[in-house]
């Protein structure tokens, strides 16, 4: 963020934006000239550096350039290098001027500092640079980071920004993740908020304060502070009232129109407890039809919206999860509130048996669509898979009964088949029955065509061929299974060890 005086706008017809940075060649130079008189003078004092960049304002302008420098001095570490501490350097120099009086001359001056220097032990010299030396424009510059000219313009376009929304009296925006974060980061900063959406799509409506002339600044400042995490996310959409000279202006952004304008943060995958982080890494590690997600889009519970931990999916179909480990009472209860709230949404709630609340337990009657599970240290993966299975077992079957294979090249895994129909691997794998000129081989569907070619060409093997002469033969058709084509063209594997080597392919009689 800026300083007020240094925001630079344009205003027409009842809307406002910052003047950003277009990365012009200009804009790019004058970048790298701030950045370049920080990195260049490490050691040198802040206000000589200052001096410096004021040099740079005739040519570039004075807004850009003390804000670049704002920006870049704020990732600068400055020290004093003073041998004392300077509130007791002027303490005993202001006390020997008491005694001595007045000093008119640079003689008495002299003696004075003399005098006070012997008291700290110290010679004349370090005392009079340490007299002064806890001043801003004193302290020296230890190191500086040498930004990109282009990271710092983007930095400098977020920051015009947030600028901007401290006179912000609402705050509309929609987004496609991130949203734990979000949440997190509205109400740390106290904000008062509404949530509308359907088919997935949520938009989060930030309202002003209660006086809202009198705290406008103020309650703008909080919405500025939340801007970066709406922008951690690939796609969002920003719309703001801003209440400027007295006049109610609206502010309008996209990420596919300014997305480019901001720096890039991708939204992290972080865990809000070990058990969370446990089971997600165990989950992904099995070969589940299920697609694990962490943090997925809100849920409606009333008037208010509950953020689960885990989004299961498979096709169409989604179930949600909630852990709840540590808590306070309060924390319960709101969190228990919340869930009874939420509608039409299969809800698994994970909860530590340390809790062995008789409200969680309710849960069950309040909320049919809820699934109870206990855990004690980690979450028994056995329950979480006998609460999907039924679901599973649902979605595949209405799947398999909609499904129309279109497969169009002589090999397809069923992967590729299920990511072309938004349908699981399992309804592939039972409506491949109902395709004609394929036959399923392994994980993929093969062309009968292509399999006739390869049993003649394995007609050429001798009787106990060794195994890698028989792969040779299929290396040409590029089966993603070579061994379970032999095996449906009516060959057997005899191992004769545990190398492939010494193995032997025969006909079954």
């Amino acid at each position: 963020m800026l300083p007020s005086e240094l925001l630079r706008v344009n205003v027409w017809r009842g809307n406002v934006r910052p003047k950003y940075s277009s990365f012009s060649s200009s804009e790019l130079q004058a970048a790298e000239e701030v950045i370049k008189t920080y990195v260049a003078n490490i050691g040198k004092k802040r206000g000589w550096i200052r001096e410096r960049v004021l040099e740079l304002e005739d040519a570039y302008g004075f807004k850009l350039v003390r804000g670049l420098a704002l920006l870049v001095e704020r990732r600068c570490i400055f020290a004093s290098d003073a041998p004392i501490n300077p509130v007791e350097a002027r303490h005993a120099v202001f006390a020997e001027a008491a005694k001595a009086g007045l000093p008119v001359t640079d003689e008495a001056r002299a003696r004075i500092l003399a005098s006070a220097a012997q008291q700290l032990n110290v010679s004349p010299l370090q005392l009079e640079e340490a007299l002064y030396a806890d001043l801003d424009v004193e302290a020296m510059l230890k190191s500086a980071v040498a930004l990109k000219p282009s990271d710092l313009l983007k930095m400098y376009n977020l920051s015009l920004t947030q600028t901007l929304l401290f006179q912000a009296t609402e705050l509309s925006f929609s987004g496609a993740g991130n949203w734990q974060r979000i949440f997190r980061a509205i109400k740390y900063y106290g904000l008062m908020y509404s949530v509308t959406g359907q088919y997935g799509v949520f938009t989060v409506k930030v309202d002003g304060a209660a006086s809202l002339f009198k705290l406008s600044k103020r309650y703008g400042t909080c919405i500025a502070k939340v801007l970066p995490e709406i922008l951690r996310v690939p796609s969002w959409r920003l719309e703001a009232k801003i209440l400027r000279n007295n006049r109610l202006l609206n502010l309008s952004l996209d990420s596919d129109r300014h997305g480019w304008l901001f720096p890039q943060a991708v939204a992290d995958e972080s865990f809000d407890s070990k058990v969370e982080m446990d089971f997600a890494v165990k989950f992904k590690s099995m070969a589940s039809a299920w697609t694990l997600k962490r943090e997925p889009e809100p849920l409606q519970a009333g008037a208010s919206v509950i953020i689960p931990d885990f989004v299961f999916s498979l096709g169409a179909a989604r179930v949600y999860m909630e852990i709840v480990g540590f808590w306070t009472r309060e924390y319960l209860k709101r969190k228990l509130e919340k869930l009874s709230e939420v509608k039409d949404k299969i809800l698994i709630v994970a909860a530590d048996q340390a809790l062995a609340c008789d409200k969680i337990a309710e849960l069950k009657t309040t909320n049919p669509n809820v699934h109870l599970i206990w855990f004690k240290g980690s979450i028994p993966m056995h329950e979480v898979l006998r609460v999907l299975k039924p679901y599973a077992e649902e979605t595949v079957k209405e799947q398999v009964a909609e499904l129309r294979l279109k497969v169009e090249k002589p090999i397809l895994s069923l992967e590729e088949l299920a990511a072309q129909h938004n349908v699981a691997v399992e309804a592939v794998r039972q409506a491949a029955a109902a395709v004609d000129s394929h036959v399923l081989v392994g994980e993929a569907l093969v062309a009968k065509e292509l399999l006739e070619e390869a049993q003649r060409a394995l007609q050429k093997l001798s009787e106990n061929a060794p195994l890698p002469v028989a792969l040779k033969l299929l290396e040409a058709y590029h089966f993603p299974d070579p061994v379970a084509v032999l095996i449906y063209c009516g060959y057997q594997i005899k191992w004769r060890g545990l190398m492939p080597k010494d193995a032997v392919v025969t006909r079954k009689s």
